[in-house]
């Protein structure tokens, strides 16, 4: 099982941006350690992202194979009897 992605530091980020608009302050500044730690934070949710996107394909392929029948006819022989 996968752990659980720190979502934090983007809540923080969608919250300050959320209270520039309000204030409606055209600037916001981030610290290199608030950078580093919303990109960490963006990259985990974007392989997670990709990761549960090839596991939904994968399924859903393996559905549509099973759901599939395969029907071999040879022709078969015609004798009287």
């Amino acid at each position: 099982m996968s752990s659980r992605i720190q979502t934090q530091h983007i809540e923080d980020f969608i919250a300050r941006v959320r209270m520039l608009r309000n204030k409606r302050d055209p600037n916001m500044t981030l610290t290199a350690r608030e950078a580093e730690q919303l990109a960490d934070s963006l990259s985990q949710v974007m392989t997670r992202l990709v990761t549960i996107q090839e596991e939904i394909i994968n399924a859903l392929k393996t559905a549509q194979q099973s759901a599939t029948v395969d029907i071999e006819m040879d022709g078969g022989e015609f004798n009287k009897k």
